[in-house]
């Protein structure tokens, strides 16, 4: 929901301090001039081209050092803007953004420009204006998580390594986003964007490849390997079992020509 939204000019020199009481996000895109602002203990310099974006209770102060033009606005995100905002556990924190990508710069300016079109009409039309607002935010978040390609591969990557030591527990896709400190939507999202596969299905063609591996190096029954796989019992991992390998584990066991080429892939299995 917006609060408040609005474009504004000002000279060099404006200096504006607010405290931790202020219960809303606030975000301000900066189309001219430099800007410091101080937050969190750090300092950014925001020009033309970037943004900043602010949780409630952020204590910051800002300062003018050029010429600024900015558009800003004052909003509570829905729980699907706040999940891409704020995609991690704990506390949401504040962010910077630099729209490198013009294409992506170009998409948020019609968003802003949008925004107070909607905003700034005789009789405000909120829903549109809400939608343009919507638009310009989710670019940025995108664009934040562009510039930070390693932070989803190590949450991505503890996942997968969650998985790998589990893969006999029952396990789920919340389990999962918890041990990579996501939700469950934003998870399953990175997950496939780096995988290729659901969380799910991930974790099930890992237990299938274990108990390949099993099957081929082992004389275990075929039911202790299904349970140390993970699987609840023997006919439910033969279903999935035959869906990814195409014939039973049993047949698939005692193949002679399609071991050997399990265990030597540059030899050329098959039937």
């Amino acid at each position: 929901m917006i609060i408040s939204a609005g474009e504004s000019t000002e000279k060099a020199g404006l200096r504006l301090e607010r405290g931790s009481g202020f219960p809303h996000w606030t975000a301000g895109f900066f189309l001219a001039g430099l800007t410091e602002i101080v937050f969190g203990g750090q300092t950014h310099e925001a020009s033309a081209r970037q943004a900043v974006i602010l949780p409630p209770h952020t204590a910051y102060t800002l300062l003018l050092k050029k010429r600024q033009h900015e558009i800003w606005m004052i909003f509570d995100p829905n729980p699907h803007l706040l999940e891409v905002l704020h995609p991690t556990k704990g506390e949401p924190a504040p962010f910077a953004i630099s729209f490198q990508n013009p294409e992506i710069w170009t998409a948020v300016r019609g968003g802003l420009r949008d925004l107070l079109l909607w905003w700034n009409a005789e009789v405000p039309q909120l829903r549109l204006a809400e939608n343009a607002m919507n638009r310009a935010l989710l670019l940025a978040a995108y664009a934040r998580d562009q510039h930070l390609p390693s932070l989803p591969d190590d949450r991505i990557d503890r996942a997968v390594a969650y998985i790998s030591k589990r893969l006999g527990e029952e396990l789920s896709g919340e389990m999962l986003a918890r041990a990579a400190g996501l939700s469950a939507s934003r998870f399953a999202f990175l997950f496939k964007e780096r995988t290729g596969l659901a969380p799910m299905k991930f974790l099930e063609m890992r237990r299938i490849e274990r108990a390949k591996h099993l099957l081929l190096t082992t004389s275990l029954p075929i039911q202790q390997i299904a349970l140390s796989t993970g699987f609840p019992n023997a006919q439910h991992f033969s279903t999935c079992f035959r869906k990814v390998a195409g014939q039973s584990p049993s047949t698939f066991r005692t193949q002679p020509k399609r071991r050997f080429g399990e265990l030597h892939p540059e030899a050329g299995g098959g039937l």
